[in-house]
């Protein structure tokens, strides 16, 4: 089961910051994943969130700020941030980059800078129209999706998508069997998300997703799961 660390090593370095993608390359990830929104100015860059109330100390969305203006809101909290383009020059570590494109709608060139560039991605669409527009650059066993409901992995398979991602607390209403039955050739990868662990992980929800033949998980805690699959091996 492939396993990708969720926003970098996220537990021991700051979220989304290339120290912390490249820790979780380096503990054995095999995809580390992070995510990608625009500026104001129309700098792409490495956050989660919309806005800046989390880690900013703002209530301004991301798309409301230029580059400057978020970099000071950040730093005044003690925090950094790196742009897309300082990722594409600087990250050169083993581990796929799942990234989680979270960029209205973006169009083929966006697609065209991540396929030139010498990191290996897999892209983390969120609509359908992203995928289609994916798929004309990549191959399906490098998109994702971020599908925001369980009864749309058809459509987003047909879309381009080769790998389908569904939340741990979907499983009693879906499985991978159902999703490679309905999307024929697809990978299906877990994200972790239960109520005592949050986005974690756990030995135990690994034991279950190998049991169900997730293809891949997707977690913050990089360094358990992957001493613990060693452990099985």
């Amino acid at each position: 089961m492939k396993l990708i660390a969720h926003r970098g090593a996220s537990l021991e370095r700051p979220e989304n910051s290339l120290e912390s993608l490249i820790l979780a390359s380096e503990l054995g990830a095999y995809a580390v994943e992070c995510d990608v929104r625009a500026t104001a100015d129309g700098e792409y860059v490495l956050f989660h969130d919309d806005n800046l109330a989390r880690l900013g100390g703002s209530d301004k969305k991301v798309c409301q700020v230029t580059l400057d203006e978020m970099r000071s809101l950040l730093s005044a909290k003690g925090r950094s941030l790196i742009t897309l383009d300082e990722l594409l020059r600087c990250y050169r570590a083993k581990a796929f980059v799942l990234l989680h494109i979270k960029v209205d709608e973006p169009d083929e060139s966006f697609f065209r800078m991540l396929r030139g560039s010498a990191i290996n991605f897999i892209c983390g669409i969120q609509s359908l129209k992203a995928a289609e527009t994916c798929r004309r650059i990549f191959p399906p066993e490098q998109i994702l999706a971020f599908m925001p409901a369980l009864d749309m992995c058809v459509d987003f398979h047909r879309a381009g998508a080769g790998i389908i991602r569904i939340w741990e607390n979907w499983l009693d209403r879906i499985t991978p069997d159902k999703v490679r039955a309905a999307c024929p050739g697809a990978e299906v990868y877990i994200m972790a998300n239960s109520p005592d662990t949050g986005m974690d992980g756990t030995p135990a929800s690994l034991d279950y997703f190998i049991k169900i033949g997730a293809d891949g998980v997707l977690l913050n805690d990089i360094r358990m799961a992957v001493e613990h699959l060693d452990k099985l091996m």
